[in-house]
């Protein structure tokens, strides 16, 4: 695991990432730490924030409640620490069906996600801030897509469909994976302040 600072109690969907490398945190969470191999999946750190998109593949019990769905850029560094949220907003996913089929499974639903255009242009003020302390040396980048707001609107039994969330930036690249096969019921059973809970 390439883990570079201590790992503490975390939300049942955050994903974790920075600018490169990867550890598997639990089976819902994905950290991209500095100093590991070099990935090529788009960050806010550096993308476009205008073309950014959040693609989340799930069961149709699956419930994303509007405006409750936060994007946090953040950067550490011993001068201090970079960070703002930000709530993503619903964006066609009709139009990405084509971008996202290699990834689909049967019976997920499509969800996409972007900034609202207040705050990519927020975005790209805050990554030029975070470049320029950068230049100092020492920082530490990363971003998380906090999906706690999500609950389960039907039996809570095992679904057959997993979880799978994935990132574009607009770029030829396309979609990329952040998270992939992540089995829903167990994210049902785990502790009380950290599982999916019902919708009722």
């Amino acid at each position: 695991m390439f883990v570079t600072r201590p790992i503490m109690p975390m939300p049942i969907f955050k994903t974790l990432l920075a600018a490169s490398g990867l550890a598997l945190l639990s089976a819902c969470s994905l950290n991209f730490l500095s100093g590991a191999k070099p990935t090529t999946i788009p960050s806010p750190i550096a993308a476009n924030p205008a073309s950014l998109r959040i693609a989340v593949l799930a069961p149709e019990e699956m419930k994303l409640p509007t405006n409750e769905i936060v994007l946090t850029v953040y950067q550490k560094s011993g001068a201090g620490e970079i960070s703002h949220d930000y709530t993503l907003v619903s964006a066609n996913a009709a139009a990405e069906e084509a971008d996202v089929a290699k990834f689909r499974k049967p019976g997920q639903h499509l969800t996409v996600l972007r900034l609202s255009p207040a705050d990519a242009l927020a975005l790209r003020d805050q990554q030029e801030q975070m470049a320029a302390a950068r230049q100092t040396g020492g920082a530490k980048p990363g971003f998380s897509v906090d999906l706690d707001a999500a609950c389960w609107n039907g039996p809570m039994v095992a679904p057959v469909v997993p979880l799978d969330v994935l990132i574009e930036a607009g770029d030829d690249d396309g979609f990329h994976p952040l998270l992939q096969n992540i089995d829903i019921f167990a994210l049902m059973n785990r502790p009380e302040e950290s599982r999916l809970k019902s919708c009722s």
